[in-house]
């Protein structure tokens, strides 16, 4: 039986204390960890306990606790004191390697690496075998000389983009911010700390805030992290000696830095962050360490302020989202397309992930064994999902098991029917298959109230405002979408068709509830204010939409972008024409915005230049965009255009049209060109996206 570190021992024994459900905030609140990392261990936990015939019991909602199966809890307490705790798991292991070679500047003899961490010297030559490809993706190079050592070779910017890397991924915000470095850390965690600074950061991050830098205010949670540990490994390095001297541009391009940026952050903010930091820590930052800095902010603030107006546009990747859709959606017979929830959730997912594959970086997925056990079918399902969908894409299980999660979400979000359900019971076969039916119903799907139960005779006489549905164990002489025949017993296949049903036929008879229901039952949102405007943008869109002919015959990429700009332009819609098209033509060299399949491109930009949002559809007399691989081009392009400053009502709807151009109806209108068609189409889709924001379960929520 394999042995169990000092963390996970420590989790067993508040397990054992507390032998009734614990959440995982209440073993980190115990440990002195991150919930994250109680995650983590519980999944080791579970396979130390496998051989014993134990495992943890897990509720959702509730907690975690420990199953004894046919033993007692005192053989595990036995088992404890027999056990001895290593100080590392393989993965910790290996991660603390990687760490220390990181962290030296001259050679560690091998035999030093496996007497520290308590392997023999084949053990840590084998796990020098497995973190090699890891350093390679990270521009580095592992060196391995008999007589010589082990160290890692690179430039410094590598350096300290492999440091931080691991530091994102490793530590959370109550490992930098929560407790004290020797508080309740493991070793690794404690060497990553120590390796960026953790002391620091607080200085580090004070310094940062300086009056002029408003946009530090709308950073992502996951980028201001970023951007602080990227600062505090620099000031790390610096004080032990390494300094980033001119990176190349081979240097940037083999960790993935961007070649060229444009600088729209001043130079003297980055003086300024370095001249704090060099009072407060006693530090000499160079030129070459102050630009480091610039280039830090300047990415960061890149990835804020940008011209897109859209929170995705990137419509390959929709296109991807849309057909991994459909192909689930077959697969378990799920309405995935109804869920807003998931389509952004897989957008925002794959973005970065796209990235992380297209460079060959790891994937690392540490819940990937517990998500294949919990998920196993659900598992199958995606794998083969992805194949179909994405028939040219290497998909590791890693990343399978991410996308599992989201689907898995999404499935209890669409079980979950709208608002509460008033139905009357008709069976035939007496009172106990009567209760025997209500008491299935009550336990798998609770959101259905039982008003009555009553022989068909008397169902019949029962107004139909007091009920929603009637459910029989027999066929009844009614329509088929007013009843729904089931067993008294309700296997779980019957209730999922049961939920199929009322979402499709039931609830789509009628959109307004109950008249005695309240806002409780219904689930009405509470912020009618959000609402309203969200409702005001949805008009306000489609009454603006116009369609356009534009001759532009003869003339590039910037011409016809001008051409479109300026007849928005005598619409009152914007100021500067040419400014405009130079953004869409600057948007356009980032990447084709061709709609995959069609001879259709959605063009968008967001400007102060712009006055309020508008979509226009432009028919081409010339194709545009034409390539030896493309020779068809693009005829009609939909143009859609936003403020800098826009409200979340309107990136909301701007959103919700874009995800539309993945539709074939849609597609065939924009073709078609038939403004009063199209503001129809849109005008029934938009409603629908507006009446969900009003419904929980489904989509907004």
């Amino acid at each position: 039986m394999s042995n169990i570190t000092r963390r996970q021992r420590e989790i067993v024994e508040f397990l054992l204390e507390h032998p009734h459900e614990v959440t995982a905030g209440d073993i980190a609140v115990a440990v002195k960890v991150s919930t994250r990392t109680v995650h983590r261990e519980l999944q080791m936990i579970e396979q130390w306990l496998e051989p014993l015939g134990m495992r943890l019991e897990k509720k959702s909602g509730t907690g975690v606790r420990i199953d004894p199966g046919s033993d007692d809890l005192a053989v595990l307490r036995q088992q404890l004191e027999l056990n001895e705790y290593v100080e590392f798991t393989p993965e910790e292991r290996k991660l603390f390697m990687l760490c220390i070679l990181l962290d030296e500047s001259e050679p560690v003899k091998l035999l030093a690496l496996a007497s520290d961490l308590k392997v023999t010297v084949s053990t840590a030559s084998n796990d020098l075998d497995d973190l090699e490809p890891r350093i390679q993706l990270a521009g580095l190079k592992l060196v391995r000389r008999r007589g010589y050592g082990v160290k890692i070779n690179g430039s410094e910017l590598a350096h300290r983009m492999a440091i931080s890397a691991l530091a994102l991924e490793y530590l959370d915000e109550s490992d930098l911010f929560g407790r004290q470095a020797e508080q309740g850390v493991s070793k690794v965690s404690s060497k990553l700390l120590e390796m960026i600074g953790h002391e620091d950061v607080l200085t580090v991050e004070n310094a940062l805030w300086q009056p002029d830098i408003e946009w530090l205010e709308n950073i992502p949670e996951r980028q201001y992290m970023k951007l602080l540990i990227q600062l505090s490994v620099a000031v790390v390095r610096i004080r032990k000696g390494f300094g980033i001297g001119r990176s190349t541009q081979q240097d940037k391009k083999d960790v993935g830095m961007p070649l060229h940026v444009e600088q729209k952050v001043p130079e003297y903010l980055a003086s300024r962050l370095c001249g704090v930091l060099s009072a407060q820590l006693g530090l000499e930052f160079v030129g070459e360490e102050q630009a480091y800095f610039h280039r830090l902010l300047i990415e960061i603030e890149q990835s804020i302020h940008s011209s897109r107006l859209l929170p995705v546009d990137d419509l390959v990747l929709l296109d991807m989202v849309r057909s991994l859709t459909d192909r689930m959606q077959q697969k378990t017979h799920y309405s995935f397309h109804e869920d807003r929830l998931l389509r952004e959730g897989l957008i925002a997912h794959m973005e970065p992930v796209l990235e992380r594959m297209d460079d060959r970086q790891l994937i690392r997925n540490p819940l990937l064994q517990q998500i294949r056990k919990d998920y196993e079918s659900l598992f199958e399902d995606v794998k083969q999902a992805v194949r179909e969908a994405w028939p040219n894409t290497d998909v590791p299980d890693e990343e399978i098991g991410f996308l599992v999660m989201h689907f898995g979400a999404s499935i209890e979000r669409l079980r979950v029917l709208k608002r509460e359900i008033r139905a009357v019971v008709v069976c035939t076969s007496g009172i106990g298959s009567s209760r025997m039916l209500s008491s299935r119903l009550s336990k798998e799907i609770p959101e259905i109230r039982i008003v009555d139960s009553v022989s068909w005779y008397e169902a019949a006489r029962i107004p139909k405002t007091e009920y929603d549905l009637v459910l029989s164990t027999v066929d009844l002489p009614m329509d088929k979408h007013q009843y729904y025949k089931v067993s008294p017993l309700l296997t779980a296949e019957e209730s999922e068709r049961l939920r199929h049903f009322i979402r499709t036929t039931t609830l789509q008879r009628e959109h307004s509830p109950p008249p005695e229901a309240d806002s409780r039952t219904t689930g009405r949102f509470s912020d009618p204010v959000g609402l309203e405007a969200t409702l005001i943008e949805i008009v306000q869109i489609i009454g603006k939409f116009q369609v356009f002919p534009l001759d532009n015959q003869k003339i590039g990429f910037f011409d016809t972008a001008y051409a479109m700009c300026s007849v928005l332009h005598q619409s009152g819609v914007l100021n500067n024409p040419e400014e405009i098209a130079r953004l869409l033509e600057e948007r356009e060299a980032v990447g084709s915005q061709k709609i995959p399949g069609t001879s259709l491109a959605l063009f968008h930009t967001r400007s102060d230049g712009i006055h309020s949002p508008s979509i226009t559809l432009f028919q081409l007399t010339e194709p545009l965009l034409r390539t030896p691989e493309d020779p068809t081009g693009v005829s009609h392009v939909l143009l859609m255009l936003g403020p800098r400053q826009l409200s979340k009502e309107s990136l909301e709807v701007l959103s919700e049209i874009s995800a539309l151009l993945l539709q074939e109806e849609m597609i065939t209108l924009l073709e078609k060109g038939n403004r009063d068609d199209l503001i129809h189409y849109l005008s029934q889709e938009l409603a629908g996206f507006y009446r969900s924001k009003t419904e929980i379960g489904g989509i907004q929520t």
